[in-house]
């Protein structure tokens, strides 16, 4: 089961760094619920996740997600990947400022016969934030 999720897991990246609605629909179950901390519902299925990518790619067009480490227990993976890209468009409010960015999520999945059917999903937005100057601390100018 490990090897076969891991394999999903992959197969998952490559969705979210497509968009490709073939991938979506193979990869992701059409009841499928993804929690979102930046919307006020979960969106659901791989038309939902197509809308969570949109959202990053309108921000970040050159966005791209690599798989830095899976923990695979029964049916569920915790996930941390690493998300780059350049802040071209309105992220959150913030008008593009064409900084590069660079930070992580860390997402846990649920999969049944071969589909995530679950995520929970907490990416670094206040790292990100940082990057793109909405929150300033002094001496963290990381962008």
């Amino acid at each position: 089961m490990t090897e076969e999720l891991r394999a999903r897991m992959d197969r998952f990246v490559e969705f979210i760094n497509s968009a490709d609605e073939k991938i979506g629909q193979e990869i992701v179950a059409p009841s499928a619920i993804f929690h979102v901390p930046f919307l006020p519902e979960p969106v659901q299925g791989p038309t939902g996740y197509l809308d969570i990518i949109d959202v990053m790619r309108q921000a970040f067009p050159d966005v791209q997600w690599s798989l830095e480490e899976a923990i695979i227990e029964g049916n569920a993976v915790a996930a941390r990947f690493a998300l780059r890209g350049t802040h071209e468009g309105d992220f959150l409010g913030v008008p593009g400022t064409g900084k590069s960015i660079q930070t992580q999520a860390m997402n846990i999945y649920r999969f049944q016969n071969g589909q995530i059917i679950e995520e929970h999903g907490l990416p670094d937005l206040f790292g990100l934030m940082i990057q793109i100057g909405a929150i300033d601390i002094p001496g963290g100018d990381r962008g």
